[in-house]
């Protein structure tokens, strides 16, 4: 992995959690996840998404950001939060944001 296109998320240890790891499995080739005990700590190259709909169907219930959030610890590279939606880049400004 290269250091700098390297994103990452700890996450505390929780059902939604675990829904969030299952969805990765399945969306996100190339996610390398260590256990640390009480979280797991969860890195990428260039760009890790999580889509609360699709984690909601691992989870089996509605997920929120507000609530995905509250398990976070900690994240390193841009972090942009939206409505159903959490990205993580390596890039100061995506794509998407440049005119």
């Amino acid at each position: 992995m290269n250091a700098n296109n390297k994103v990452g998320i700890s996450l505390m240890k929780s059902e939604e959690t675990q829904a969030t790891l299952d969805y990765l499995s399945e969306t996100a080739p190339g996610v390398n996840v260590s256990d640390r005990d009480c979280f797991y700590k969860i890195e990428r190259e260039d760009k890790l998404s999580f889509d609360m709909d699709g984690i909601s169907d691992h989870l089996g219930r509605d997920l929120d950001t507000d609530i995905f959030l509250v398990n976070m610890s900690t994240y390193y590279g841009r972090i942009v939060v939206s409505d159903g939606l959490i990205e993580i880049f390596s890039e100061i400004e995506p794509e998407r944001f440049k005119e």
